[in-house]
């Protein structure tokens, strides 16, 4: 009789090694990059899609994203004033907690701030994500490019007021889809993408900058207002 698989024992040491390895690379890696790039920003996420993180490291492809393993990126980088790996890097570290990056670059603050203050992407929004504003469909039929005949029990099972006619669906009545504020269900969200509203916006946040002079800045709203002309494309 076979042995089973089931009864294979791993060695945990292999795996702690291979762990210990990966931290290890992303502690030289973040170190390269501290000596390679003249800024160092801390940026947040809100409304994180990787794929949108993916989309963004394609543009500054001359620059290099660090997201996750803050606390391995903590330790590169140095905790406290007596073993930071430069002046002040200390205070980027303190502040690695949450849905939070890194972004080293060579490019002038002007060229990061504006390029990230105009940066905004709507996406479909999430269970859980809040309504921006207020939507309702309005009583009449529906396109059947988009919704075909064989989509209406679909739409009522959404809890839409729905009837075929001559094979069109229509909408009985007006339907409020959401009301601004409010916490959005399955069914919200699923009948917000079907009808093409897409209520959240993606954007990445710059938050703190280090320059590798050894200063270390909190950016305000009015810095990037008064260094950042919106205009500009």
């Amino acid at each position: 009789m076979p042995k089973s698989k089931r009864n294979k024992i791993v060695t945990l040491s292999k795996t702690t090694s291979k762990g210990m390895e990966l931290k290890k690379e992303l502690v030289d890696k973040v170190k390269t990059s501290v000596d390679e790039f003249a800024y160092i920003y801390i940026f947040s996420v809100e409304n994180m899609r990787n794929s949108k993180i993916k989309d963004i490291r394609n543009e500054w492809r001359s620059s290099r994203f660090f997201f996750g393993k803050n606390k391995v990126m903590a330790v590169a980088l140095g905790r406290s004033h007596e073993d930071e790996y430069k002046e002040n890097l200390h205070e980027v570290s303190k502040r690695l907690k949450g849905n939070v990056g890194l972004l080293f670059t060579n490019k002038s603050r002007e060229e990061v701030l504006r390029w990230f203050e105009k940066y905004r992407d709507l996406d479909y929004s999430r269970t859980g994500n809040i309504a921006t504003k207020d939507i309702a469909l309005p009583e009449g039929p529906l396109d059947p490019e988009d919704f075909s005949f064989s989509m209406e029990p679909q739409l009522r099972q959404l809890g839409l007021p729905t009837e075929l006619r001559k094979g069109i669906i229509h909408l009985t009545e007006e339907y409020k889809v959401c009301k601004e504020g409010d916490t959005l269900t399955p069914e919200q969200c699923r009948i917000l993408k079907l009808f093409n509203h897409p209520l959240s916006e993606f954007r990445v946040k710059l938050t703190h900058v280090w320059s590798s002079s050894g200063v270390f800045e909190e950016l305000e709203n009015g810095d990037i207002d008064a260094e950042v002309d919106t205009t500009i494309e």
